[in-house]
């Protein structure tokens, strides 16, 4: 549910895409360190280093911590929630609460990711030499990686312990999905003759960036209204949105202009592109909102006001 009151829906990603995700991702990092590695070394044995690699050394270790720490996070900012692995799979991370993607979450979930997987496994590897035979603290760090590492099978949403603490969730790629509600109860008492002459009802994108989600709940009220007055109420509505919007209906058309039939096929459209664009963390609260990272041209209200 947005703050807006609009409630999206969405498939929420399972383990086995993560998974599969996370491992894409786990094999571009070590193709990014062995490309690091490799120029190090070609570095190296060009001379550029005249103090016997120690500034080499500790480039390359910070190098190769930024890398770690940081991939996912500069790709979920850039790519709207989604890493080369996630786009793969198809998956992106959103905000739980239908907000905007924040900067401060992604940085949060990705940082959890240290203490969750990278701090143990770094930890065990570093200690091969030292821990010898204390067999009881390699279990100790296996159980840590592997307690975070099952923790989404152990809660309702399948969150990482990062999608907790920063209000996230990891979901399939959206699709622009409707709620069963006035445009499914609606389609349900169409006939088969209305559903063709309403086939005629499309709309562009730019025609569908003229309103936002305070015009599409007023549209609804109209599309609910059932008073003696509705039937004329909507055609007047549908009259000044095809005004606004620059609709031109079909000369050809076998049949006369339906408000009816339009408004619907409107409110379906638009429902859906501002569903999408929620899911893609841009958010029009109305005509006037020009949404987090979109230049659109906006209109009145659907009623006209």
């Amino acid at each position: 549910m947005t703050p807006e009151g609009v409630q999206l829906t969405f498939d929420l990603a399972d383990s086995g895409e993560r998974l599969g995700a996370f491992l894409l991702d786990a094999f571009f990092i070590v193709l990014i360190i062995v490309g690091l590695v490799i120029g190090a070394l070609v570095a190296g044995m060009s001379g550029l280093f005249d103090d016997g690699g120690g500034w080499l050394l500790a480039a390359l270790v910070v190098a190769l911590f930024l890398v770690r720490t940081f991939y996912f996070a500069v790709f979920e900012l850039h790519w709207r929630g989604a890493t080369p692995g996630k786009r793969a799979m198809k998956l992106r991370v959103i905000d739980r609460a239908g907000g905007p993607l924040r900067a401060d979450a992604i940085l949060v979930r990705n940082l959890m990711r240290e203490i969750e997987v990278f701090l143990p496994l770094t930890a065990l590897l570093a200690g091969q030499g030292s821990i010898g035979d204390e067999s009881w603290m390699i279990l100790f760090l296996l159980a840590w990686s592997g307690l975070f590492t099952l923790f989404p099978l152990f809660n309702r949403d399948r969150l990482r312990l990062g999608d907790l603490v920063a209000g996230t969730c990891v979901i399939a790629a959206p699709r622009a999905m409707l709620l069963r509600d006035l445009v499914e109860r609606t389609a349900k008492r169409t006939s088969a003759g209305e559903a063709a002459a309403a086939a005629r009802y499309r709309f562009t994108q730019q025609q569908l960036n003229v309103y936002g989600i305070m015009e599409l709940q007023t549209l609804e009220e109209v599309l609910r209204r059932g008073d003696l007055h509705a039937a004329a109420t909507r055609h007047e509505v549908a009259l000044r949105i095809r005004k606004r919007i620059g609709w031109q209906d079909d000369p050809a058309a076998a049949t006369p202009f339906d408000a009816g039939a339009f408004l619907n096929a409107f409110y379906a459209a638009q429902r859906g592109r501002l569903e999408r664009d929620m899911l893609f963390g841009v958010r029009r609260k109305d005509k006037n909102d020009r949404g987090e990272g979109s230049a659109r041209k906006y209109g009145r209200r659907p009623d006209g006001r």
